[in-house]
């Protein structure tokens, strides 16, 4: 008898081991997320948190330091946005309000992909550096996935500047 519940519990052991894509809805072009950020570069540092909703080339996202200081809300679809912010809108382009915040942004376009550990069409070459992390338009990208296949960290480098997200929350985007 114990012969058995040994043999049926090594079954259940290498059924449980065994790894079956887990199909989670979600892709560069269609997801939800809340996240905890940090930047840290040699002039300055921050923490904040973000919801990005992404609908194929549309997106918002709002940003926001601790308890809710410095609200910004960016909008738009592809190369155009509008951004909100201390009560004031104006039409950016989404690159240059990175490059307001950080002295050397990240593509905005490349973000999505980034987020999920994927290379970004049309930003040239890729140089794969091992299992969830890669170079690409002088960013170092590393990413660390849960079970599901879901980011849980995303970190972006490129020399002295670091650009951390924590996802708390993957949806598919309504």
């Amino acid at each position: 008898m114990v012969r058995y519940l040994w043999a049926l519990w090594g079954l259940l052991w290498l059924a449980g081991c065994q790894s079956a894509p887990v199909e989670t809805g979600l892709s560069p072009t269609q997801f939800f997320l809340e996240a905890r950020v940090s930047l840290r570069s040699e002039d300055a540092s921050g923490r904040g948190q973000l919801t990005w909703v992404q609908q194929g080339e549309a997106y918002r996202v709002t940003a926001f330091g601790p308890f809710g200081a410095g609200l910004v809300v960016l909008e738009g679809a592809g190369a155009s946005a509008t951004l909100l912010q201390n009560g004031q809108v104006q039409v950016v382009a989404p690159d240059a309000l990175l490059a307001g915040w950080m002295a050397v942004p990240p593509p905005f376009s490349a973000l999505p992909h980034w987020l999920f550990g994927r290379p970004a069409p049309g930003l040239g070459a890729v140089r794969n550096r091992g299992e969830g992390r890669f170079e690409q338009a002088g960013w170092t990208v590393r990413v660390r996935q849960d079970g599901a296949g879901r980011p849980e960290q995303v970190i972006l480098t490129q020399g002295a500047t670091t650009f951390t997200l924590v996802p708390y929350r993957w949806e598919r985007s309504p």
